[in-house]
């Protein structure tokens, strides 16, 4: 096995070269990916990490860069900050960057650097600078993970992309305490099995980091354009056509035994609203109505806009008593409803059909019928609620 101290430097040197060019085709690639593309603050976060790693190991791969400690920490210096804004537009990108976040991201690094440069000035050991740095990106990674792994309603991408992370942050950790325990020498620059797996560690966090972050980049995109194309931009409720598919097969589940029960509901005197104080005071009341509404009601149920002051409840469990029950609670909740810019308060009407267990009855039907029903509310005088009932079969 040839050891001369060329040919192993060179080696290292070629590592820290594909890594420099690893992260540069990275940045290439978003480069022109944000090209005439809306600005992404996760995006560039992670554009700017790119450009400090790869800086990073092109300082690395400078001949006998253990003699210029200067330039060294420098280099580390820059890695810390790469490693958090690389983890920070992760948990951007997984919808949990927030104010908290933020602090902790901003005065965490600070603290990661100085404890860097406290290590280089009293104790400059390879062992321990390494420790630091190892310690620090494991927490830098605890708020990604956590959110990957813990939060409710995750992806099986990012349940899968969390737990390498978790064992990326565990190797981290063991390698922080290497140093306590000479098993091996530990050295980035000298050869050996610490060498080999530093490298290759090295190399899974980049691909990882890089192909992670891209991925979960394109399911976030995937989500909002569903959102997009689902939901109604001003009130946030479904639109006509997602609430009617969802409706659809809701009713037309073979295996349902209990009644559910259609609410047709619009804003009474709306169109007084809209001449009266103009058509952004008329979406403002749309937007506190339909918030309103939304929280009156239980996560199984249905709720979408099907155009103009028209919206629409499905109650998949609700027979005649529940639904009466359903529909009060929510026209007293919009009735006491304070709107500002001098409004008065808006009132609504309600249209309801009930559906009988096992019979089968298009949407379509429900909704004239309930548009029947939602007329002779208006008949009695508005602000209440009037029922047609479906014969059994």
């Amino acid at each position: 096995m040839d050891l001369n101290p060329m040919r192993i430097q060179m080696d290292m040197q070629t590592v820290f070269i594909l890594l420099v060019l690893g992260h540069l085709f990275t940045v290439i690639l978003i480069t022109a990916y944000k090209h005439k593309q809306v600005k992404d603050p996760a995006v560039n976060t992670f554009y700017t990490a790119k450009w400090l790693q790869a800086a990073t190991w092109a300082m690395m791969s400078v001949p006998l860069i253990t003699d210029h400690i200067l330039l060294l920490t420098v280099a580390n210096i820059l890695l810390l900050l790469g490693v958090s804004l690389e983890t920070k537009a992760l948990l951007t990108v997984v919808g949990g960057f927030n104010a908290h976040a933020r602090l902790f991201y901003n005065y965490f690094t600070i603290l990661a650097i100085l404890g860097y440069c406290s290590i280089v000035v009293f104790y400059n050991t390879e062992g321990f600078r390494i420790a630091v740095v190892s310690f620090s990106t494991a927490v830098f990674l605890i708020p990604p993970v956590r959110r990957m792994i813990a939060v409710s309603r995750r992806s099986m991408l990012r349940l899968i992309i969390g737990y390498m992370y978790l064992v990326i942050s565990l190797g981290l950790l063991c390698r922080t305490i290497m140093p306590w325990i000479p098993i091996i020498p530990v050295s980035m620059f000298e050869p050996g099995l610490y060498q080999n797996l530093s490298f290759l560690t090295l190399y899974l966090i980049m691909m990882l980091g890089n192909t992670g972050f891209v991925l979960l980049s394109k399911e976030r995109a995937d989500r909002e354009l569903l959102k997009l194309a689902s939901y109604d931009d001003l009130t946030g409720a479904l639109n006509r056509r997602s609430f009617t598919l969802k409706a659809q097969k809701l009713l037309e589940a073979k295996d349902r035994k209990s009644p559910a029960s259609f609410i047709l509901l619009d804003i009474d005197h709306f169109k007084q609203i809209n001449d009266g104080y103009g058509h952004d005071a008329g979406d403002r009341v749309l937007e506190n109505i339909a918030f309103i509404v939304s929280s009156s009601l239980e996560t199984s149920s249905l709720f979408g806009r099907f155009g103009g002051d028209e919206f629409a409840i499905l109650l998949p469990e609700s027979g005649v008593e529940e639904s009466d029950v359903i529909a009060e609670r929510v026209r007293r909740s919009v009735e006491s409803l304070e709107i500002r810019y001098g409004l008065k308060a808006s009132t609504i009407s309600m249209g309801i059909v009930t559906v009988p267990p096992d019979q089968d009855i298009p949407l379509e039907e429900l909704y004239t019928t309930s548009d029947l029903a939602l007329y002779r509310a208006k008949q009695l005088g508005r602000n209440c609620a009037a029922r047609i009932d479906i014969p059994l079969e």
